[in-house]
């Protein structure tokens, strides 16, 4: 849980008045108001919930957390460093992909590197272990693209066989296993969308496998409560709306 109290120039410092070097200059420099207290001590413990800080004459909105929804573009990848690919974290700014009271930026569960869509960012380690932790069982679905198109009769027996759980084949290091039910609704012969509540290692990609056919484009269309913004294009992001994020929290109580 986070401290009720931190040091002002740890507050300034992360929300983006420079190094702890520079704030504590303009700390002492006079130009920071508490409750309309001049305050000269960059040391100086306020309570981020309560205190009014001013800078420069201009209130200061104390971030004690980031929320933002990225529409990930396919080949970047979960990480904050690779080698071999962009990572998704060069999608974002400087300003926003910062350290927060609350810590660094992490994203909620991963996508893999030719996965499009809804990706969350949050520095909330709470909320993200809330929304991926298996307890919540948080529906997450996708838009599937598949190799073979699917006849009626086909149909019915992968969304049959989807609602009473498959056994999947192994990936990576994760075994051979059972997948939990999951919901199959097709919208043409070769186009469908899945809503799975685990987060098993490539497991849409394993369902299809064990039904018989492959996944050729995979893009996350929700999470929990949130959809896509489908007005953001590839890589692009934007911060949560309060609605959203409230309803994401209420989920997870």
């Amino acid at each position: 849980m986070m401290k009720a109290k931190e040091r002002l120039d740890k507050i300034l410092a992360n929300s983006g008045f420079g190094t702890r070097r520079d704030v504590k200059r303009l700390v002492r420099y006079g130009e920071v108001l508490i409750n309309g207290e001049r305050i000269r001590d960059p040391e100086f413990h306020i309570d981020v919930d309560n205190d009014k800080v001013v800078i420069n004459g201009e209130p200061l909105e104390i971030e004690k957390h980031s929320y933002f929804m990225m529409n990930k573009a396919g080949g970047a990848v979960c990480s904050t460093k690779s080698d071999r690919h962009q990572t998704v974290y060069e999608f974002l700014d400087e300003k926003d992909n910062q350290k927060r009271l609350g810590g660094s930026l992490s994203t909620v569960g991963r996508l893999d590197a030719d996965t499009e869509g809804l990706l969350i960012f949050t520095t909330d380690g709470e909320l993200n272990h809330r929304l991926t932790f298996p307890k919540y069982e948080v529906k997450k679905t996708y838009l599937v693209h598949l190799r073979d198109s699917v006849s009626d009769a086909e149909k019915a027996t992968y969304i049959e066989r989807a609602k009473s759980g498959l056994r999947i084949p192994a990936a990576a290091n994760d075994p051979e296993c059972d997948a939990k039910p999951c919901d199959i609704e097709f919208i043409e012969d070769a186009k469908c969308t899945i809503t799975v509540t685990e987060g098993r290692f490539h497991e849409v990609k394993r369902i299809f496998i064990a039904l018989g056919n492959e996944v050729v484009y995979l893009k996350r269309l929700m999470m929990g409560t949130l959809h896509l913004d489908e007005s953001l294009g590839r890589g692009e992001y934007r911060t949560l709306t309060d609605e959203e994020l409230f309803s994401l929290k209420e989920l997870v109580k």
